[in-house]
């Protein structure tokens, strides 16, 4: 029997789990089996109130999600609907937040590339943000080009399909290149380099002990070198599919020291005085 994904939070408050578990899709079924699925939602749900749901977007053309919160006890799930309002997906977590959230960069920053882009991951919460939960890059934002609401045209399995792919990548405002990371080759659509996380990369340093990241770089593309001056808006790369990445995509946050997995990822604090989040359009310099 269907649950519409409005009433998703008053079934599972309800202990509904057989319910829940029918209204699923044939996939999410193959994966994790009735028992296995009912231990686990009445495990998560113990000790909780009424979840409420707080947000919900749509990334890809066919899935829209859904986040629901417990008041009471700031637990968390995460569902993914179909167009056919079947679930995808549920994902049980926390809604955390941290003291860092009130902390802003001294520095203003601009969006780091040309023209219009899209926030597939970003914001001051788990929902928006893969990245929130780690402290080295909690406030980071990974962007994509869409036309028509798609990612690429053409064959998926082909880099230079995506929009994004190859696209100017520029310095986030003024600084002094400090480190550059190249040779490393881009991968296929749906590889990934987990040995070499970042990928082609360049850390800037600006004013402030503030650093910029610009990672997953296309391999080939950087024109800088460390020691270089760049000013807001220089471009300095051009986006790839690098390092820990499955589709061409940039990665960009600014963090309080050089290392990227030691230093602290810091709220960004734009020129424009916003703060977009997951699932907005953005605009760079004009073309």
């Amino acid at each position: 029997m269907r649950i519409f994904p409005e009433e998703f939070g008053y079934y599972f408050s309800e202990g509904a789990f057989d319910r829940i578990y029918d209204a699923a899709v044939a996939s999410f079924k193959e994966k994790l089996s009735r028992e296995v699925f009912i231990k686990e939602a009445s495990s998560f749900r113990e000790g909780t109130g009424r979840f409420e749901l707080i947000n919900q977007n749509q990334l890809e053309p066919g899935v829209k999600r859904y986040q629901w919160v417990d008041p009471k006890s700031k637990r968390m799930i995460i569902t993914a609907y179909s167009t056919g309002l079947e679930i995808i997906g549920i994902q049980f977590g926390e809604h955390e937040s941290f003291e860092s959230d009130n902390k802003y960069t001294v520095n203003k920053y601009s969006m780091p590339f040309k023209g219009k882009w899209f926030i597939l991951w970003g914001g001051a919460d788990s929902f928006l943000n893969y990245h929130y939960p780690y402290s080295h890059q909690r406030y980071a934002y990974d962007f994509i080009r869409k036309e028509t609401g798609m990612s690429h045209s053409g064959e998926r399995e082909n880099l230079t399909s995506y929009y994004a792919f190859g696209a100017a990548v520029t310095a986030p405002a003024r600084g002094r290149i400090v480190r550059v990371l190249t040779g490393i080759p881009d991968n296929p659509p749906y590889g990934m380099n987990t040995d070499a996380p970042e990928g082609n990369a360049v850390i800037i340093e600006h004013d402030n002990n503030e650093y910029s990241l610009l990672a997953h770089l296309k391999n080939g593309s950087l024109n800088v070198s460390p020691g270089d001056m760049v000013e807001r808006g220089e471009i300095i790369a051009q986006c790839g599919n690098s390092g820990a990445s499955d589709t061409p995509h940039l990665h960009f946050h600014v963090m309080n020291g050089i290392e990227p997995h030691h230093a602290d990822a810091v709220r960004i604090r734009f020129e424009d005085g916003l703060e977009p989040v997951q699932g907005e359009t953005v605009y760079g310099d004009v073309l």
